[in-house]
């Protein structure tokens, strides 16, 4: 197969319609509710998907279940907030997690465990995490009350909001982005509710939401705007995380409309306006801190179809996906957008060219909740592609197999990734990831279902009464075979998605008889009957290897096999005994050289040999000064150098240039 391009932009950016207007630079007005209704499907929870056996998500969702995610202490976790509330200590606790935890984010891992336990428990039906769950609820529940102010709960004082706000001569002692950590404890908490159906964790939520929006209604537009400016430096001290995302969460529980205006005073003019009119502004912001209100901005235009929001948030997952991201489905360099098209070339970060500092994985983690938003109202291939291919291609293979450690960076030139010691976003995030793999997988709208990722796995309908089985894992050459356990009582339609990434048509056998379809690439085949118990489909997705060229170098390429990004094993020469430890600990050591690949064939098929034994792998041969390289899954890859970009030189297309 020749080479396909990634392009700058493979779909028209959606542009404010003129009767809309561009607002002005104050806040957004809020839009009338109910007058724009969206249709949106439903993402099955994780308490309906289990993971089966038979793929590399069940591997790493056990090794949390096991291991990461069972090793933390609730009671250390608890620390700071006991500290706050002058509630006693457990036994032995002495102090809570080092690192981040302790910092400028005291407190931010509570509510990431709340959410990775939370989806544990559902996805597994662990008990272990059910309980731990309640009982983190129950204590913060206690240092809510014992703070008697008004429903605040942190693990640091009302002085960092003073600070925030422009008060002076406050000590807000360390504590540098305040709303982006209350945001995760209110979302653990929400999460409890909607996972382990824990109503204590609904109602401290609730009282914190009413302390805040009371807290926000006192002040005035200009120190509001002050507060939420986020693009004045690289690193913002103002970031407020998906504020306006848990708000409008609470808002679709109890349909307070409070929660509904207070989600969208985190919706910015400055941010939201741009984007409605497909203005490309991102060049120089922090990556993550624009995702996570993307995030938000989404979730709220779903609730009530607010046209300038639907457009805004629309237009910044074209932008991001294709223009600003990497073959992995990744972003940022250091942490940060770069100008619109870099990919390879001389970067923001320092000018340097493939950085170790590439990919953020909390960004990742947030371009997937934006997707699903998205997917929600619009239920295209194009998302559930780039969905996969980030999920496959980073999240995935941000967690190490042999132990569920987890990376900040993903490199992509000849370095190697560092396992995180300590409590850094990413490891937040990194322990929410393996439960959430769960979602995604399915979603559903009245009589329809969505089967998006091809992941072995059971779906339990039950508002339908069907049970499904999912079967085959696509990264190893598998078909993929769908088993109706149970049918349901009624019809359903059955939306299959036909990955943009096949390389021959595509068969489909219904109980072993051949189906004739019109099953296109980035599609979705549909199969709708009355099913019966023990009906089987089977599909046969190809795949095959193929090239993508990077954005602003055509000579660098990436390589893959189906879904999956592959990566070239280049050894361990230069690196340090343990890969473990800060975010930048081994910035400084330098990259492994990339060798070139030679060859006058654009198909890597003609350069690349299957490896006996192991359908994803295969011996670089015939490619000059890459010959003898293996390359594997990316996610498979760990505790070595590895490139998943390569030079091929321009005598490769004498051919056909």
């Amino acid at each position: 197969m020749s080479f396909t391009r990634r392009s700058m932009l493979k779909a028209t950016l959606v542009a404010l319609p003129a009767h809309c207007g561009a607002r002005g630079l104050g806040q957004l007005a809020p839009p009338v509710l109910g007058t724009v209704p969206v249709d949106v499907a439903s993402a099955f929870l994780a308490n309906q998907v289990r993971l089966l056996p038979g793929s590399p998500f069940y591997v790493r969702q056990e090794l949390h279940r096991k291991g990461v995610l069972a090793s933390y202490d609730p009671d250390k976790l608890l620390y700071p907030y006991r500290v706050l509330a002058k509630l006693p200590q457990k036994e032995g606790i002495e102090s809570g997690y080092d690192g981040w935890d302790s910092g400028f984010l005291r407190g931010h891992m509570t509510g990431h465990y709340l959410s990775a336990a939370s989806r544990m428990a559902a996805a597994t039906g662990s008990l272990l995490f059910r309980d731990r769950v309640n009982y983190l609820v129950g204590e913060l529940a206690k240092c809510q009350e014992s703070l008697n102010l008004d429903g605040y709960l942190a693990g640091f004082s009302t002085a960092a909001f003073d600070q925030l706000e422009g008060k002076p001569g406050v000590d807000a002692g360390g504590i540098v982005v305040p709303y982006y950590t209350v945001q995760k404890v209110m979302s653990g908490l929400l999460d409890a509710h909607a996972y382990v159906g824990n109503k204590q964790a609904l109602d401290v939520a609730t009282r914190m939401a009413n302390y805040f929006e009371k807290r926000l209604a006192a002040l005035d537009a200009a120190q509001i705007d002050r507060m939420f400016r986020t693009d004045g430096d690289r690193n913002p001290k103002t970031e407020f995380g998906a504020m306006s995302d848990v708000l409008t969460e609470l808002f679709k529980i109890g349909k307070d409309p409070r929660h509904l205006e207070a989600a969208r005073m985190f919706n910015r003019a400055w941010f939201v306006g741009p984007l409605a009119e497909g203005e490309d502004r991102l060049g120089g912001l922090h990556a993550n801190t624009h995702i996570a209100q993307a995030v938000g901005l989404a979730n709220s235009a779903n609730v009530d179809g607010d046209p300038v929001e639907l457009k805004a948030s629309e237009n910044f997952w074209r932008l991001v996906v294709h223009r600003h991201s990497f073959a992995n489905g990744g972003n940022s360099f250091n942490e940060w957008f770069d100008k619109p098209g870099v990919e390879v070339g001389p970067s923001i970060d320092d000018q340097k060219v493939l950085p170790p500092t590439t990919a953020e994985t909390c960004s990742t983690h947030n371009m997937l909740k934006l997707t699903a938003r998205l997917f929600e109202r619009n239920r295209r291939a194009e998302l559930a592609d780039y969905y996969e291919r980030a999920l496959y291609n980073h999240v995935l293979a941000s967690i190490a197999p042999d132990s569920g450690a987890m990376t900040y960076f993903t490199p992509f030139h000849g370095d190697f990734r560092t396992y995180l010691d300590g409590s850094f976003c990413c490891m937040g995030t990194g322990i929410e990831n393996t439960a959430r793999y769960n979602e995604g997988i399915y979603f559903h709208k009245d009589d329809s279902l969505w089967v998006n990722l091809y992941i072995p796995s059971e779906l339990n309908w039950r508002e339908s009464g069907m049970f499904l089985r999912q079967q085959g894992d696509i990264t190893r050459g598998d078909p993929v075979r769908l088993t109706v356990v149970k049918p349901g009582a009624h019809a359903v339609t059955l939306n299959l998605r036909i990955p943009a990434w096949v390389a021959k048509p595509v068969t489909v056998r219904i109980n072993g008889k051949p189906q004739g379809v019109d099953a296109k690439p980035a599609s979705y085949l549909s199969l709708r009957r009355k099913w019966k118990a023990g009906d089987v489909i089977d599909l046969a997705l190809p795949a095959g290897l193929r090239l993508e060229q990077a954005r602003d170098v055509s000579s660098m390429v990436s390589i893959f096999h189906g879904p999956v990004l592959l990566a070239g094993e280049l050894g361990k020469d230069n690196m340090p005994g343990s890969d473990v430890g800060d975010k930048d600990a081994f910035l400084k050591i330098a990259a492994a050289p990339v060798p070139d690949i030679v060859s006058t064939s654009s198909n890597p098929a003609d350069w690349l040999a299957p490896l006996p034994g192991d359908p994803s792998a295969f011996k670089i041969k015939n490619a000059g000064p890459a010959n003898g390289i293996v390359v594997r899954p990316l996610f498979d890859l760990h505790h070595q150098r590895y490139s998943v970009y390569w030079n091929l030189r321009e005598d490769t297309f004498r051919d056909g240039r």
